[in-house]
């Protein structure tokens, strides 16, 4: 079945969401912004049929199945509810929302009128972490003893990073994905520890996490938004290790390495696009199942990671 999206936001990760649909042969029918010249250029830019100048005009379209948004982090819950309240699928842009009592609010709305929901955190989707997953699974590393991942960026040119009225700091745009990396690879910790730096307006310029699990396992987590570095991450078992190229969150290649660091084998993935593309074609073949949710990145789960947001950043500032 063909579907129609509309892109809810001409943001700069719309612009690259909207390159990579391109590519995968997804169909754009409409785009909204708030200004309706922005909304016009984004159309022309990437042959999009129809543009709004106003959120509301995109809901009430009906040939629109799937709203894609892409605004600022603290209207996420407002505008993903616009789209489920006018019975359209959705797919949120990370974070999901700014604090687990969103999220909460997301995910019962979306049961209630029927649709299904979805966070874009786009690594996920790739088929460089899908073969890694295979890997994982396959218990290939023996038991995991840690992993380790870090998203540092130089983004101090960056204004609503800074802001807090916006849903600014580190975790929310960058910290988002070595967290969800873990929970991804171990599932949900049974504690979380963190400690960081705020910046004089009160945003988490920095923070340090480490998670604990059942198994005995660990995670070790940065991210900083004011130095960059080098955005690897590392997968530890008992019989070997997996090490991501950066940033690791990307489609990227990754091998993996015996105890004695000699390499086993060694995976690098075809290249199209950025790959933002994945997410989109998850969530339509989740449709054309007739799935609830992601089998990948359940509700629930973008749930809890909200909460674990949550816990982090009351850490740093307490």
């Amino acid at each position: 079945m063909t579907y129609n999206w509309g892109f809810l936001g001409a943001s700069g990760i719309a612009n690259s969401m909207a390159q990579d649909f391109a590519l995968a042969g997804l169909n754009i029918h409409a785009v909204a912004a708030r200004e309706l010249s922005r909304a016009q250029e984004f159309a022309n830019n990437h042959k999009i049929p129809n543009a709004y100048g106003d959120y509301n005009q995109l809901m009430n379209d009906p040939n629109i199945d799937i709203v894609y948004v892409s605004t600022l982090n603290q209207v996420h819950l407002e505008h993903a509810l616009l789209a489920i309240r006018s019975g359209k699928h959705v797919l949120v842009e990370k974070p999901f929302t700014v604090s687990a009592k969103e999220a909460e609010q997301l995910q019962a709305e979306a049961k209630q009128h029927n649709v299904l929901a979805m966070e874009a955190m786009w690594t996920r989707f790739l088929p460089s972490h899908l073969e890694l997953q295979k890997v994982i699974e396959s218990e290939e590393l023996g038991e995991i003893k840690l992993l380790q991942a870090s998203h540092n960026q130089l983004l101090t040119h960056v204004p609503r990073l800074q802001d807090p009225a916006v849903g600014g700091g580190a975790m929310l745009d960058l910290g988002i994905y070595p967290l969800s990396f873990a929970y991804r690879i171990l599932g949900s910790p049974k504690a979380i520890h963190a400690n960081g730096q705020l910046t004089e307006r009160g945003v988490d310029e920095w923070a340090a996490v480490s998670l604990e699990y059942e198994t005995g396992a660990g995670a070790l987590l940065t991210t900083c938004m004011s130095a960059a570095g080098s955005t690897t991450a590392e997968v530890i078992g008992t019989k070997a290790r997996v090490e991501l190229d950066g940033p690791f969150y990307n489609n990227v290649a990754w091998r993996i390495i015996a105890p004695d660091n000699i390499v086993i084998r060694e995976y690098k993935p075809e290249q199209q696009g950025r790959g933002m593309q994945h997410q989109a074609l998850h969530l339509e073949d989740c449709l054309n199942k007739g799935l609830g949710e992601s089998p990948i990145l359940p509700l629930g789960e973008s749930v809890e990671i909200m909460a674990a947001m949550d816990a982090i950043r009351a850490h740093i500032a307490s």
